[in-house]
Protein backbone atom coordinates (compact mmCIF):
# COMPACT_ATOMS: atom_id res chain seq x y z
CA UNK A 1 0.00 0.00 0.00
CA UNK A 2 1.24 3.78 -0.99
CA UNK A 3 0.48 6.77 1.19
CA UNK A 4 1.82 9.72 -0.59
CA UNK A 5 0.30 12.92 -0.62
CA UNK A 6 1.53 13.60 -4.30
CA UNK A 7 0.18 11.34 -7.29
CA UNK A 8 2.81 11.74 -9.37
CA UNK A 9 4.65 9.82 -6.87
CA UNK A 10 2.06 7.25 -6.00
CA UNK A 11 2.10 6.48 -9.98
CA UNK A 12 5.73 6.52 -10.41
CA UNK A 13 6.27 3.94 -7.41
CA UNK A 14 3.42 1.90 -8.45
CA UNK A 15 5.62 1.58 -12.18
CA UNK A 16 8.54 0.90 -10.22
CA UNK A 17 7.11 -1.66 -7.61
CA UNK A 18 5.16 -2.85 -10.82
CA UNK A 19 8.82 -4.60 -12.16
CA UNK A 20 9.15 -6.55 -8.74
CA UNK A 21 7.67 -10.20 -8.98
CA UNK A 22 5.88 -11.17 -5.69
CA UNK A 23 4.66 -7.62 -5.07
CA UNK A 24 1.00 -6.16 -5.71
CA UNK A 25 0.24 -2.73 -4.75
CA UNK A 26 -3.29 -2.92 -3.27
CA UNK A 27 -3.96 0.68 -2.98
CA UNK A 28 -3.26 4.23 -2.41
CA UNK A 29 -4.00 6.98 0.16
CA UNK A 30 -2.77 10.84 0.35
CA UNK A 31 -3.90 11.52 3.52
CA UNK A 32 -4.04 10.13 7.31
CA UNK A 33 -7.65 9.65 7.29
CA UNK A 34 -7.48 7.72 4.13
CA UNK A 35 -4.47 5.64 5.26
CA UNK A 36 -5.89 4.78 8.29
CA UNK A 37 -8.46 3.56 6.44
CA UNK A 38 -7.44 2.06 4.21
CA UNK A 39 -5.40 -0.24 6.44
CA UNK A 40 -8.04 -1.23 8.44
CA UNK A 41 -9.61 -2.72 5.55
CA UNK A 42 -7.22 -3.50 3.21
CA UNK A 43 -4.75 -4.85 5.76
CA UNK A 44 -1.64 -4.63 3.46
CA UNK A 45 1.81 -6.62 4.34
CA UNK A 46 3.58 -3.13 4.22
CA UNK A 47 2.81 0.05 4.09
CA UNK A 48 5.32 2.73 1.74
CA UNK A 49 4.58 5.83 3.81
CA UNK A 50 5.71 9.39 3.29
CA UNK A 51 7.08 11.31 6.16
CA UNK A 52 4.89 14.67 5.13
CA UNK A 53 1.43 14.16 3.64
CA UNK A 54 1.03 17.88 3.23
CA UNK A 55 -1.95 19.91 5.02
CA UNK A 56 -3.41 15.95 5.07
CA UNK A 57 -1.45 14.64 8.05
CA UNK A 58 2.12 13.42 9.17
CA UNK A 59 3.71 9.90 8.57
CA UNK A 60 4.55 9.93 12.00
CA UNK A 61 0.98 10.33 13.15
CA UNK A 62 -0.42 7.56 10.77
CA UNK A 63 2.91 5.26 11.77
CA UNK A 64 2.25 5.13 15.68
CA UNK A 65 -1.62 4.96 15.23
CA UNK A 66 -1.66 2.13 12.40
CA UNK A 67 1.60 0.21 14.01
CA UNK A 68 -0.44 -0.13 17.69
CA UNK A 69 -3.58 -0.92 15.90
CA UNK A 70 -2.25 -3.05 13.02
CA UNK A 71 1.08 -4.49 14.44
CA UNK A 72 1.62 -7.61 11.74
CA UNK A 73 1.65 -4.23 8.96
CA UNK A 74 5.76 -2.98 8.39
CA UNK A 75 6.01 0.53 7.56
CA UNK A 76 8.92 1.16 4.83
CA UNK A 77 9.31 5.48 4.69
CA UNK A 78 9.97 7.56 1.96
CA UNK A 79 10.91 11.23 2.86
CA UNK A 80 12.60 14.26 0.89
CA UNK A 81 14.33 14.57 4.15
CA UNK A 82 16.98 12.51 4.56
CA UNK A 83 18.42 13.93 8.26
CA UNK A 84 19.74 11.01 10.36
CA UNK A 85 17.83 12.45 13.29
CA UNK A 86 14.55 12.33 11.21
CA UNK A 87 15.41 8.64 10.28
CA UNK A 88 16.14 7.63 13.49
CA UNK A 89 12.99 9.15 14.72
CA UNK A 90 10.65 6.97 12.22
CA UNK A 91 12.79 3.66 13.30
CA UNK A 92 12.76 4.27 16.71
CA UNK A 93 8.75 4.99 16.15
CA UNK A 94 8.32 1.03 14.51
CA UNK A 95 9.35 1.81 10.75
CA UNK A 96 11.28 -0.59 9.86
CA UNK A 97 13.23 0.94 6.44
CA UNK A 98 13.52 4.79 5.63
CA UNK A 99 14.74 6.43 2.12
CA UNK A 100 15.35 9.12 0.51
CA UNK A 101 12.93 10.21 -2.57
CA UNK A 102 15.28 12.39 -3.73
CA UNK A 103 18.18 9.35 -4.05
CA UNK A 104 17.15 6.11 -2.45
CA UNK A 105 14.14 4.64 -4.92
CA UNK A 106 16.29 1.74 -6.02
CA UNK A 107 16.89 0.78 -2.63
CA UNK A 108 13.43 1.21 -1.39
CA UNK A 109 12.50 -1.51 -4.29
CA UNK A 110 15.08 -3.41 -3.17
CA UNK A 111 13.75 -3.12 0.45
CA UNK A 112 10.30 -3.84 -0.91
CA UNK A 113 11.61 -6.98 -3.31
CA UNK A 114 13.14 -8.63 -0.47
CA UNK A 115 9.85 -8.28 1.84
CA UNK A 116 8.15 -9.64 -1.20
CA UNK A 117 10.02 -12.99 -0.61
CA UNK A 118 9.87 -13.33 3.38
Amino acid sequence: MLVDDSMAIQQSLTRLLASVPGLEVIGCAATSEDALSLIATARPDVVVLDVDLGPGGRGMDVLRQASQNHPAVKFMMLSNYGWQAMRTGFMDAGAEAYFDKGSQFMQARAWLADQATK
